[in-house]
C-alpha cells in the first residue's frame, strides 16, 4: 500500500468516527472533574477502552488509565497522552452539554484532548493491520496542578518499553484546522515564589516605632519587576508575575508580616537556575535597608518542555501528508507550562497544538476562560494524526 493510499484510508475512517469523538467530548465536558478526582472520567475511559478490546490498567497515579494495543510483528512502542482534569472555573457558556458540576469546567480543552485520544483508539482498532508499532494510550490525571500527574506516572513506570511519546492539545489562539509546531524550547518552567516580609507591627499613628512590612513589600515588588528588564538578557524569555499579596487585619494597625506569592516562567535551564539568586538579592537588599527580615521560598514546578527537532520534523511530515502544507504553523514559545515535559525528559517525542479558534463560530476565547469554546469540526484531525504516526515504522 502506498503512503498516499494509506493516508486516504486513515482520513476516511477518521471522518467516519468524528461523531463518536464529538459525543465523547461533550460527555466529558458535561461531567468535569479536577485533578486526581477524575473518578467518573477515568471510569468512562476504561470502559470505552475495554469495549474496544484493549488491555487496560487503572488507578495509575491515583486516577490514570493506560490502554495497550499490541501489534503483531512490531518491534517498537509509541505512546500517546491526553490529560483528563478540568479547572475550578464556573462555566458561563449556554450549551446543551454545559458543565453539570458547579464551579468546575473543562476550560482548557482537556475534554477534547481525551475524546481525540479515544477516537484514535477506535480508529487504530479499525486499521490495526496497518499499524507498525505497539501502541499505548495514556490518560493522565492532574495536569493543571503541581507536581501534577505526569511526574507521578513516570515514577510509576508508565514509560516502560515506550520508545516515543506524542501529545496534542487544543489551542484557540491558532486558526481551526492548523497545527502549531515548534522545535526546542516550547513551553516554560512553572516555578512558584513565596516571600514573607517580616517587620514590627504597631499603631498606624506611630509608624516611626514600627518596621512597616507593607511599605517594604511594595519596594520589593517594584524591585523584582525590574529584574527581567535590567538583569536578564532581553533575548532570553522570562516572566515574573506577583499575583497575590496579603497582610494586615484592619485600617489602623501596621501588621508584623506581609506575604507575596507569584510565579517565574523561564525557558532556559541556566536562567531558571539564576532567577532565585537574583530575586533573593533584591529582597535581601531592600529588607536590610528597611530593618526588616524575610523568608523566601523558590518552589520548582514543571521543567521547560523541549521538543526534539527530529520528532518535530517527523510529525510535520505526517501532518502535511494528511492535511496539506497549509495545515502547519511554526509558533513562538509559550510561557505557559505543561507537565508533558516530564515525559520528554525521559524519551523522544513531541508536543503539538491543534488550532480550534474560529471567530465566526464564537470559538475565540482563550484557554482558562469561563467562556472557553472550541470548534468541534477539527476533532477528527487528532485521531488521524495519531494513527498516521502509529502506521509509521
Amino acid at each position: 500500500m502506498t503512503d498516499k493510499t494509506l493516508t486516504q484510508e486513515i482520513l476516511t475512517h477518521a471522518r467516519g468516527i468524528h461523531d463518536y469523538v464529538i459525543r465523547m467530548r461533550r460527555d466529558f465536558h458535561k461531567h468535569p472533574e479536577t485533578g486526581f478526582g477524575e473518578i467518573r472520567t477515568s471510569g468512562v475511559i476504561a470502559e470505552e477502552l475495554k469495549r474496544l478490546g484493549f488491555q487496560v490498567q487503572t488507578e495509575i497515579a491515583k486516577t490514570g488509565v493506560l490502554g495497550t494495543l499490541p501489534v503483531d510483528g512490531a518491534s517498537s512502542t509509541v505512546a500517546f497522552r491526553a490529560d483528563m482534569d478540568a479547572l475550578p472555573i464556573t462555566e458561563e457558556n449556554d450549551l446543551e452539554f454545559k458543565s453539570q458540576n458547579e464551579g468546575v469546567s473543562h476550560a482548557c480543552g482537556h475534554d477534547a484532548n481525551m475524546a481525540m485520544l479515544l477516537g484514535a483508539a477506535k480508529l487504530m482498532v479499525q486499521l490495526k493491520d496497518k499499524l507498525k508499532r505497539h501502541v499505548k494510550f495514556i490518560f493522565q490525571p492532574c495536569e493543571e496542578q503541581h507536581p501534577g500527574g505526569a511526574k507521578l506516572m513516570v515514577e510509576q513506570g508508565i514509560l516502560k518499553d515506550v520508545n516515543e511519546i506524542y501529545g496534542v492539545h487544543i489551542d484557540p489562539n491558532i486558526p481551526s484546522g492548523t497545527f502549531g509546531l515548534r522545535a526546542g524550547a516550547t513551553m516554560a518552567a512553572t516555578d512558584r515564589i513565596v516571600i514573607t516580609i517580616i517587620g514590627k507591627g504597631g499603631h498606624a499613628s506611630t509608624p516611626h516605632l514600627c518596621v512597616d512590612p507593607i511599605v517594604t513589600a511594595a519596594e520589593v515588588i517594584l524591585a523584582i519587576q525590574t529584574i527581567v528588564s535590567r538583569k536578564v538578557n532581553p533575548l532570553s524569555p522570562c516572566v515574573v508575575s506577583l499575583c497575590q499579596i496579603s497582610g494586615g487585619t484592619t485600617f489602623n494597625v501596621i501588621p508584623d508580616k506581609v506575604r507575596i506569592i507569584g510565579t517565574v516562567r523561564t525557558l532556559a535551564k541556566e536562567l531558571r537556575y539564576k532567577m532565585p539568586i537574583l530575586i533573593e538579592e533584591a529582597i535581601r537588599g531592600i529588607t536590610s535597608l528597611n530593618n526588616a527580615a524575610y523568608q523566601f521560598e523558590y518552589l520548582k514546578g514543571h521543567p521547560p518542555l523541549n521538543n526534539p527537532q527530529q520528532q518535530v520534523d517527523f510529525i510535520q511530515d505526517k501532518i502535511v501528508e494528511l492535511f496539506g502544507n497549509q495545515s502547519v504553523e511554526h509558533i513562538d514559545p509559550k510561557m505557559g507550562g505543561e507537565d508533558f515535559s516530564y515525559y520528554l525528559e525521559k524519551i523522544k517525542g513531541a508536543y503539538v497544538f491543534l488550532g480550534s479558534g474560529n471567530i465566526e463560530k464564537g470559538a475565540s476565547q482563550p484557554l482558562h476562560s469561563s467562556r472557553f469554546f472550541l470548534d468541534e469540526d477539527v476533532l477528527y484531525m487528532g485521531p488521524a494524526l495519531f494513527t498516521r504516526i502509529a502506521c509509521s515504522p
